[in-house]
């Protein structure tokens, strides 16, 4: 059984040797630039780190890493990351400002450091800021913060994709497809509150949820548009050379959810259904759902709108353990993610409870399928490089059904 198979099976609740494994597989199952050099030094594994993205840092998972650890999903990120930086024209040399880490990253990525040692990043009118001593980029300053009319939202513009990116998904796809048997999740940068909330910036958005209605509605019914003719442009570009996509819409904190259950059913559900129904009806796609935190009050309503693959699965939040998730909602989602709590356990325990931990709640997740063993989220800087390793060794000794 290849990955791709495994994986499909996965989902599909079919039978399969292995639950399928995942490091890398997307923008948000992966690992920061400084952890993963600490990791490769660990495994005496000579390698030069490549950074994935800008914004958060985090790196192309290496072969070496993939077939020690039997990873099953590959990622297509899109031709810009999520700062706008190319992929497609080269690499330079610098250091993490955070410890010095050297890396590969893209030629167009020039910041501008301030005096104060900080660094600045803008572009399609946001302004991001690396802070001394920090691990990634935030956006402090938002294009539609001062949006305050649903006019103020059809006068924006949210590019589709150009020429350049439809080449970029055809090419890079079709190279995946015949040098791999991964499992590819290709990515639109796509998203509801994930997407809005920078875009008019969170707190405004938080408000706006509640307080200005019609211009939350206005925004998500642009997005929608925006991704399916994006979804669109994907379809056209890769075909069946990829599997999955993947979107974003974080509703959980670590106590609960970020808004009442009956806000996202009103502001958010509806265009996560419509979405599914469009791209459900022109692809065979299967559709990644990521949402941080506690996010349990808001799963059936989840299902009934068609999710049912749901990243990353924050064990160590409130009501989101293992066994309560599988009993209630494994008939109906495949959970790819929750291999570990990343906060208490996988950051600050010994290897041996992470192992512990990982064994217990691969137990959980595995019956009967819809299981994807991963760290939720990706694996932040001072996290032991041997935890990590005790992870995907935990996750390896216990895979086979």
């Amino acid at each position: 059984m290849d990955s791709r198979e495994r994986v499909i099976g996965a989902i599909e609740r079919k039978d399969i040797d292995r639950f399928p494994i995942d490091l890398g597989g997307t923008a948000v199952s992966t690992i920061l630039a400084e952890a993963y050099d600490k990791l490769l030094k660990k495994l005496n594994i000579k390698k030069g780190i490549r950074v994935a993205d800008t914004s958060q840092l985090f790196v192309y998972v290496d072969d070496e890493i993939a077939n020690l650890y039997n990873l099953d999903i590959t990622p297509l990120y899109p031709l810009r990351d999520f700062m706008g930086n190319r992929r497609d024209k080269g690499w330079k040399d610098w250091n993490t400002p955070h410890d010095n880490t050297p890396v590969k990253i893209f030629k167009s990525f020039n910041p501008k450091k301030m005096d104060d040692g900080s660094y600045i990043w803008e572009t399609g009118g946001y302004i991001y800021r690396l802070p001394v001593g920090g691990y990634y980029f935030d956006a402090i300053k938002s294009p539609l913060e001062n949006a305050e009319t649903v006019k103020d939202i059809e006068e924006f513009e949210i590019p589709i994709l150009d020429d350049d990116e439809v080449n970029w998904y055809k090419k890079r796809s079709k190279e995946l497809r015949e040098k791999t048997d991964k499992f590819i999740v290709a990515d639109i940068v796509g998203g509801w509150t994930d997407i809005a909330g920078p875009m008019m910036g969170n707190a405004n958005f938080y408000m706006a949820m509640v307080a200005n209605k019609p211009l939350v509605h206005a925004l998500m019914e642009k997005l929608n548009y925006v991704w399916k003719k994006r979804v669109d442009g994907l379809k056209e570009a890769a075909g069946d050379n990829i599997d999955a996509i993947i979107m974003y819409s974080d509703l959980g904190t670590e106590k609960g959810g970020m808004y009442s259950t009956e806000t996202v059913k009103e502001m958010v559900i509806p265009y996560i259904k419509d979405f599914y129904a469009y791209v459900r009806k022109i692809s065979n796609y299967y559709i990644v759902l990521h949402s941080c935190g506690s996010i349990y009050q808001y799963i059936p309503d989840l299902i009934d709108a068609g999710v049912d693959i749901i990243n990353p699965v924050q064990v160590g939040a409130a009501n989101m353990e293992p066994e309560k998730l599988k009993a209630e909602f494994g008939k109906d989602v495949t959970f790819w993610g929750g291999a570990v709590d990343p906060q208490h356990v996988l950051a600050h325990k010994t290897p041996r409870e992470v192992s512990e931990y990982a064994i217990n709640a691969a137990k959980a997740f595995k019956q009967g399928g819809g299981f994807i063993f991963t760290q939720p989220h990706n694996i932040q800087p001072g996290v032991p490089p041997e935890n990590i390793i005790a992870l995907f060794e935990a996750g390896n000794k216990y895979a086979a059904y």
